[in-house]
């Protein structure tokens, strides 16, 4: 939060006053941050074949930062002027810009179910990296949170064959990438507010892509757009949600929750396609329930005790 001086008429930067821990809320918010990602990807995999996704990811980030500037636009603005953290801030949202760009662009050319069990790796890259650079006491549960999630990925997507290379190693980057945005994200999480974090980022975002259009752009009808703003409001719905969680749990709890985003991909391929899951996918939906079951029962019980 921005304190304001009234002798001076000046909002110095102060540290953000974290919520208290709350892993069940911090769980609870990143499975719904998840999902409505999981929308996301719906509507750009309808997008992407008809407009580029430097098009996509600008009215989508745009979108974002008219909601940002609409809502919270003084704590915002105020906490990206004086944030001691711009270095941090701009490279954390280069990583995510990169994740985007490398995962769409694998899905050119991989199966889905390749490409999901590819991606699904990032949270045990998370967890590493918490340990690495947060010195996060990752608990034995926890672990085989990350294992049981990412055992129930390969029996839902069920990947056919070997994928090609090239396209396997993008996706694989993409979850590197995400992972350290992850723990960059927890690392400023004292110091930022979530507006702030979200401003910086799809400013960034907005700035970068806005200057490819000049190529990039191709016409749009009224539909196209209006799904391009749909997917801005979710997507920044979702990114003040997955924030927020992770200023209420550390980030290897929240990294297994991750894999709740196929069972959402299940429903709304019900729903909007009438997509029933196979076998395996029911399977594998089970043990990804299973892993975010067993990290809030853990963390229950260890507060408790």
């Amino acid at each position: 939060m921005v304190a304001r001086d009234s002798a001076t008429n000046t909002r110095p930067h102060q540290a953000v006053t974290a919520p208290v821990e709350n892993i069940q809320l911090g769980v609870l918010l990143a499975i719904g941050g998840y999902g409505i990602f999981s929308g996301q990807d719906a509507i750009v995999k309808w997008l992407v074949t008809d407009h580029s996704i430097w098009q996509i990811l600008f009215v989508r980030s745009l979108t974002v930062c008219l909601i940002i500037l609409a809502f919270g636009r003084r704590t915002a603005i105020a906490g990206v002027k004086r944030s001691p953290n711009k270095t941090s801030l701009c490279v954390r949202a280069g990583l995510i810009l990169m994740a985007w760009l490398c995962y769409y662009t694998a899905a050119r050319r991989l199966a889905l179910p390749d490409l999901v069990t590819l991606y699904y790796a990032a949270p045990i890259f998370i967890t590493v990296m918490s340990i690495l650079f947060l010195k996060e006491n990752v608990t034995a549960a926890r672990w085989l949170s990350v294992i049981v999630g990412f055992a129930g990925v390969l029996v839902a997507a069920n990947p056919s064959g070997r994928p090609e290379l090239w396209p396997a190693l993008l996706v694989l980057v993409a979850a590197i990438l995400w992972g350290g945005a992850v723990i960059l994200m927890r690392k400023s999480m004292h110091n930022e507010s979530s507006l702030t974090q979200m401003l910086f980022s799809n400013g960034l975002f907005v700035l970068v892509c806005g200057a490819t259009l000049f190529w990039t752009w191709q016409p749009a009808d009224w539909f196209s757009l209006l799904l391009m703003v749909t997917l801005g409001i979710g997507s920044g719905i979702g990114q003040y949600m997955l924030y927020e969680s992770f200023r209420r749990a550390p980030a290897s709890v929240i990294a297994p929750t991750e894999y709740t985003a196929l069972v959402w991909a299940v429903i709304l391929g019900y729903i909007v396609w009438q997509d029933l899951p196979t076998i395996p996918g029911v399977i594998g939906a089970v043990l990804i329930v299973l892993a975010s079951v067993i990290v809030l029962v853990a963390e229950r019980k260890k507060k408790q005790s």
